[in-house]
C-alpha cells in the first residue's frame, strides 16, 4: 500500500511532464514550420502542383530534421537506402505506428504523403505540407479517395516520391494491423511505377497511440528496403503482395 502510494505522485508528474514535452514539442514544429516554410517552400509557391515539388520538398526535409532531432531529440537508425536514380518517381510503403513515421519517411526518404484531410487544416503544417507535396483526402467519402489515388499517381509519374501506409491508421499495440489496403500498390504495377518497402520501429515510444504524450531521447528505427519493380511481377495482385511481405520482412531488421 505504502508503495503504491509513493509511485501515484511521480506517476502523475511523469504523465504531467509529457504532456508538457508534447505541447513544447507542438509549438515549436508550428514555429519551425513557419520559418521554414516561408524561406523554404513559400518562394516556390508560383510553380504549378507537380513541378514545385522538387524544389519544396527539399524544405519539408529540412523542418522534418529538425524537428525529430532538434525538437524531439530522436536518435534515428537508418538502414539501407533508396536506390532509385534522381528524378525518379516511386510509392514508399511502410507500416504505421506513430505521427513520427511520416516525419521519418520527409526526412530520409524525401517522400510527402497520402494523409487525412484534417492534417491540412493545421496551422502553417498543414499549407506547407500541401505546397511541398502532401496529398490530403476525406478518407470517407469514395470520390475523394478515388481523386487522391489519381492525385498521387500524378505527382509520382513526375518524378515525386510519395509515401503511404496501407494499414490506413497507427496501430495502437505496434504490431502489424490485420487489414490492410493496397490499392495504390496495384494501381503503381498497372502503370508502371515502383514502390520502395520501408519499416519504421519504435515511433509509439516518442509520440504514442491515443494519448497526448511525447518522450524525448528515444531511439527509433527506419528501414529502405530494395525496390520493387512492376515488370518483375506477373500481375497487380502479386506485385501488392510482395510489396507488403517486403514491409514485413524489413520489420525484422527495424526491430
Amino acid at each position: 500500500m505504502e508503495g503504491r502510494f509513493r509511485s501515484g505522485p511521480r506517476n502523475l508528474e511523469l504523465a504531467l511532464s509529457t504532456r508538457l514535452f508534447a505541447l513544447w514539442s507542438c509549438f515549436w514544429a508550428v514555429v519551425l514550420g513557419l520559418v521554414v516554410g516561408c524561406t523554404m517552400v513559400l518562394p516556390f509557391a508560383v510553380l504549378p502542383r507537380g513541378r514545385r515539388e522538387r524544389y519544396t520538398i527539399r524544405g519539408a526535409a529540412v523542418w522534418a530534421w529538425l524537428c525529430i532531432r532538434g525538437v524531439l531529440l530522436c536518435r534515428p537508425r537508418i538502414t539501407g537506402t533508396i536506390d532509385l536514380p534522381p528524378g525518379q518517381g516511386a510509392i514508399l510503403v511502410c507500416n504505421h505506428r506513430s505521427w513520427l513515421d511520416p516525419m521519418l519517411l520527409i526526412a530520409y526518404g524525401l517522400s510527402n504523403g497520402l494523409s487525412k484531410r484534417e492534417i491540412l487544416y493545421i496551422p502553417v503544417i498543414g499549407l506547407f505540407g500541401h505546397l511541398s507535396g502532401a496529398v490530403f483526402f476525406d478518407r470517407r467519402d469514395r470520390g475523394h479517395r478515388a481523386w487522391a489515388r489519381k492525385e498521387v499517381l500524378k505527382l509520382v509519374k513526375g518524378g515525386h516520391r510519395l509515401q503511404v501506409f496501407p494499414e490506413g491508421t497507427r496501430s495502437k499495440d505496434g504490431n502489424l494491423r490485420r487489414k490492410v489496403f493496397l490499392t495504390l500498390p496495384r494501381d503503381a504495377w498497372n502503370d508502371g511505377i515502383p514502390v520502395v518497402p520501408c519499416a519504421v520501429s519504435h515511433t509509439e515510444d516518442v509520440l504514442p497511440v491515443g494519448r497526448f504524450a511525447a518522450y524525448p531521447g528515444k531511439e527509433v528505427g527506419v528501414v529502405f528496403g530494395a525496390t520493387l519493380w512492376p515488370k518483375d511481377f506477373a500481375s497487380e495482385e502479386d506485385f501488392a503482395v510482395a510489396c507488403w511481405k517486403a514491409v514485413k520482412d524489413l520489420l525484422k531488421d527495424a526491430a
